[in-house]
């Protein structure tokens, strides 16, 4: 196994942190399917809490690994796709409860895939596991996505609309844009490394970087 992958390190304090989040993820659905019945109110105190400790796992592990200087390219797919996963899972719960519009988890789901691929387009030759690139667009819309999760937990377990129907349909559709918008960046960006276009001498092929047309 190819030694820059590194898989013991795994087992670190912000990694263990971090893989809390798809643990948590199946029980916070049972937890929102129980709390449809009028009598359960643990489940619904439960699922609202249950998103409250998921959400401070995705800011304690980036904290622990600064702190700790444990920060690693595995560590950052780890928290990336255990992120992607539960607001993924969470939004597609709720997609089948006629709460939230199919399209937005699509929208997610086809912006983070071209996050990938522009990832892996640009992976370095000697590092077989690339580093994920750094996105500004893509770090708030994931905070946006866990945002939204969370408002509409809580309008599920408590039956209150925190927004109105309207409102709520709003920022739906704003953060699927965002999402289009984030993947139409990465997705020009991929094709630009394609064309093996540099902006600033169009001609010229990174040399350190490997072809994502390659096998």
């Amino acid at each position: 196994m190819p030694p820059s992958l590194n898989w013991r390190r795994l087992g670190t304090y912000p990694n263990l942190v971090t893989l809390l989040r798809p643990i948590c993820t199946g029980p916070f659905v049972w937890l929102c399917v129980q709390a449809e019945s009028a009598s359960a109110a643990w489940a619904r105190v439960g699922a609202v809490g249950l998103f409250g400790l998921i959400a401070a796992t995705d800011l304690l592990d980036g904290w622990l690994a600064r702190r700790l200087q444990q920060v690693s390219r595995l560590g950052r797919w780890l928290d990336h796709f255990c992120d992607v996963g539960f607001i993924l899972t969470a939004l597609g719960f709720f997609v089948t409860r006629a709460v939230v519009p199919w399209w937005l988890p699509v929208a997610i789901a086809w912006a983070f895939s071209l996050y990938v691929v522009q990832s892996w387009c640009w992976r370095s030759a000697a590092r077989p596991l690339p580093s994920l690139l750094g996105s500004r667009l893509g770090h708030v819309g994931g905070v946006l996505y866990f945002a939204a999760v969370g408002l509409v937990t809580v309008q599920w377990c408590t039956g209150r609309a925190l927004l109105p129907a309207p409102g709520l349909q709003g920022v739906f559709m704003l953060l699927a844009l965002l999402a289009f918008v984030s993947g139409g960046e990465h997705l020009m960006q991929v094709m630009r490394h394609r064309l093996q276009i540099n902006p600033e001498a169009p001609t010229a092929r990174m040399p350190t970087q490997s072809d994502c047309s390659a096998p």
